[in-house]
């Protein structure tokens, strides 16, 4: 069977970064960062991946599932500080979004509150360069022997799970993914298979949440009442930084929610709802 290291994110939620082996192969599955610490314990500690030689010789690749930080944080940190220089492969939205993201943090991080240690924009911009971007169901032969391919995950635009095979051997790794549609987004999707080892994110595994429906109507009354007393709205830059951080969180899409709160309600609307 293929074999894992859990570097980050094992009973925890943050720095997703995980090793797997696979007849020989070695491939990183994530590179995220922890909002919980502002010190070394934000990054995943990559010693776990190898003490002898560079990382660059150990790894064949690394794959980025979606551009949420908590799975891609630490990449500029990993290519850039530490050192590696290998491929990197990620979906064509998750590129374009990933650098806006890590430099948004970066300013956060350094500009606002000053910490040390950390990547600059030169770095965010040499790392992605290193990104070679795929597209959904696209077999990518890493080399003779490694391939990958992608596929629809939902959760974000550009969100994918990924298969790794060599030989008969393979690994499925799920990343974040959700199974019910929405207003912008559809359910996950895999081809059927049955790899030696399945990877999937399990945070909401056991919870049972409000439906779609509920949580937008909620949220709008919020929005409404905040307005009516003098508040910050979504056209102010406040309001509109309130609604993005809002959809942000758990994937959906609220910001395409304003609408009357007075609409016929359906029934299906308030069906309980899968998402990981």
């Amino acid at each position: 069977l293929p074999g894992i290291t859990v570097v980050g994110a094992g009973q925890d939620v943050g720095r997703s970064c995980i090793l797997v082996s696979i007849a020989g192969k070695n491939v990183m599955l994530d590179c995220g960062m922890h909002m919980g610490f502002n010190d070394d314990r934000r990054f995943p500690d990559f010693s776990y991946i190898t003490q002898n030689g560079r990382l660059t010789d150990f790894l064949d690749c690394v794959i980025i599932s979606h551009f949420h930080l908590d799975h891609c944080g630490a990449l500029p940190y990993f290519s850039e500080m530490v050192g590696y220089d290998g491929p990197i492969y990620m979906t064509h939205p998750t590129q374009a979004i990933c650098p806006i993201l890590l430099e948004d943090y970066r300013k956060i991080a350094v500009d606002k509150k000053g910490e040390a240690n950390f990547f600059t924009s030169q770095m965010i911009k040499d790392c992605m360069k290193k990104v070679v971007a795929v597209h959904l169901h696209q077999t990518v032969q890493v080399d003779d022997e490694l391939e990958i391919k992608a596929y629809y995950a939902g959760h974000v635009l550009g969100a994918a799970m990924f298969q790794i095979k060599v030989g008969s051997e393979s690994v499925v790794y799920t990343g974040d993914y959700n199974m019910t549609p929405d207003r912008h987004l559809g359910a996950a999707w895999i081809d059927k298979c049955r790899p030696n080892l399945l990877i999937t994110e399990s945070t909401y595994a056991t919870t049972i949440r409000d439906s779609k429906r509920c949580r937008e109507r909620d949220f709008l009354k919020k929005v409404h009442e905040t307005v009516e007393r003098g508040g910050k709205g979504a056209h102010e830059p406040e309001g509109a930084h309130l609604l993005l951080h809002g959809a942000d969180r758990e994937g959906q899409p609220l910001l395409q929610a304003v609408h009357p709160l007075d609409q016929p309600e359906d029934p299906q609307d308030f069906r309980a709802e899968e998402h990981v």
